[in-house]
């Protein structure tokens, strides 16, 4: 249910084709500048530093990159304080000239981070954590450890850097605050609740709705259930599943016992006319996904605790009251508990390798000042100031905090009261992860198996196909669905990754060998 956020897939992808270039000759000569001008804070003599910038902003702006109010305020801080020039290099820039690839560039493709690392193409940063360790107390703070590492099981190596991510990545229900007391319901907190609440809505669509009765949403679910309703799914899943078994099927839930169940439940609420008719057809991320919510026709829904809040005035909790007016709300609440009553999110081993990876490619010559910049950026009171500077164009905090995945939480007096609710609420669910930071054994790595079959093509939509055609079965065959889609699935590549991953278990888990392949 989260609006995209980035465009960082065709950035690495305009990098790639560089990097490749310039891999060799980078081998030749890997001369940095002197650093005995560095006393711990601030450089003798000026470095010049170039920083990788998302340029895309909701409205049309006469500010770019370098002349924003933001970018003004860092590049004078930056060079009073540690004397180093920063420049931001727009990321629409890299279609027209490939020989500005910054200092400093990011992206969220492991894929291609991993790429990059078996090229030599980026720089190893550990020398430089190890050795300014003091100086870049800031950047290893906010970062912490599971943040700082390497694609290898060699600890002298660290090849990115993860930024923070400060809202919780656990997902909450959001239900309408105004229906409940309308009808005089309490907030669930259980599943059998929830359905007694989405039934009621559906039940007193007249009085909630008016003449517009007939776009009642219940519980809004898209044509990707695995994340728009993953609470329910993982309220299902056994969190007793040993190592091994929790590895083998890390690369996706719909394969472990009691995913089935989650199954089963969405297609009594799809039957009885609680989550849309037309599921299948609403892409995640789209209008159809999210318009429903912004005109008030929407009960509940599944999504991260920023969701109705990120975008300010143009969020979807403004424009739901902009629509409905201000007494249209929504607070969030935990409901789908497992056998345990316990809340939990799952998170898949591979996926944990989502979010920015900040890195420096082998062009970059003043790793340490790069890495001075970003130890600036992760100050807590320069995040503040940033983040309450008061500016007047379009590029704010998130274009230039590289190091903070989304909105810092420090001080929370501007937020929404709602907003910091959900954030709470979503603290309160148990996080579900025994994976380990670099497995590289996810989907992609069909590309390695020799079969006849297609699997890098057919796998990425297969559990999409699979999850949606059981959950919409029609009334009394549910099982047999099931059985049949859930072959189709298998044969689609979910069996070839189990067996991987099982072949695999003693290397990878038990001997520690991450070494990509």
């Amino acid at each position: 249910m989260d609006k995209m956020s980035g465009n960082s897939k065709k950035i690495l992808g305009k990098i790639t084709a560089f990097l490749l270039v310039l891999s060799f000759a980078c081998q030749l000569c890997s001369c940095t500048v002197d650093n005995s001008g560095f006393d711990g804070v601030r450089f003798t003599e000026t470095r010049h530093i170039s920083v990788l910038t998302d340029s895309l902003v909701p409205v049309r702006t006469s500010a770019s990159v370098n002349s924003s109010d933001l970018a003004k305020y860092i590049h004078d801080q930056v060079l009073a304080e540690c004397n180093v020039d920063v420049s931001f290099v727009r990321s629409s820039d890299l279609n027209i000239n490939m020989a500005k690839v910054p200092d400093i560039s990011y992206g969220s493709d492991i894929n291609t981070i991993n790429t990059y690392y078996k090229m030599e193409s980026i720089i190893n940063i550990k020398p430089y954590l190890d050795n300014y360790g003091s100086s870049l107390g800031n950047l290893t703070g906010l970062l912490g450890e599971e943040n700082i590492y390497s694609c290898t099981d060699d600890a002298s190596e660290v090849w990115y850097l993860t930024a923070k991510k400060t809202v919780p990545n656990s997902r909450v229900t959001f239900i309408r605050a105004d229906w409940l007391e309308a009808l005089g319901l309490e907030a669930p907190k259980t599943k059998d609740e929830l359905h007694a609440c989405l039934v009621a809505f559906r039940d007193n669509a007249d009085l909630l709705l008016g003449d517009e009765a007939d776009n009642m949403i219940p519980f809004m679910v898209d044509n990707n259930p695995n994340v728009s309703a993953k609470p329910l799914f993982d309220s299902f899943l056994d969190t007793s599943i040993g190592d091994k078994e929790f590895y083998t099927h890390g690369y996706c839930r719909a394969t472990q016992e009691g995913y089935s169940e989650g199954l089963k439940l969405l297609n009594e609420w799809y039957l009885e006319e609680l989550i849309p008719s037309d599921f299948e057809s609403i892409r995640p991320m789209s209008k159809e996904s999210y318009e429903p919510v912004e005109k008030g026709y929407v009960g509940a829904f599944c999504a991260k605790s920023d969701y109705l809040f990120e975008g300010g005035e143009d969020s979807l909790i403004s424009t739901l009251h902009q629509t409905k007016g201000e007494a249209a709300d929504y607070i969030a609440v935990n409901t789908f508990e497992n056998k345990n009553g316990e809340y939990t999110s799952w998170q898949e081993d591979y996926l944990n390798e989502t979010g920015r990876k900040i890195y420096m490619p082998s062009t970059c010559r003043d790793p340490l000042a790069c890495l001075v910049y970003l130890n600036w950026i992760s100050d807590p009171d320069n995040i503040k100031a940033v983040s309450e500077l008061n500016i007047t164009d379009p590029y704010t905090a998130e274009h230039y905090l590289l190091t903070c995945e989304d909105r810092y939480f420090a001080d929370k007096s501007s937020m929404d009261p709602d907003e910091i609710d959900a954030i709470s609420v979503a603290e309160e669910v148990s996080v579900i992860s025994r994976g380990n930071k670099c497995v590289r054994y996810g989907p992609y790595h069909f590309k390695y198996v020799n079969s006849d079959t297609d699997f890098a093509a057919i796998y990425p939509d297969s559990t999409r196909i699979f999850v949606c055609g059981v959950i919409s079965s029609a009334e009394g065959s549910f099982d047999s669905k099931y059985e049949e889609l859930f072959d189709t699935y298998g044969r689609s590549g979910s069996y070839v990754l189990f067996r991987i991953r099982n072949d695999e278990w003693e290397k990878v888990m038990v001997k520690g060998d991450l070494k990509p392949w």
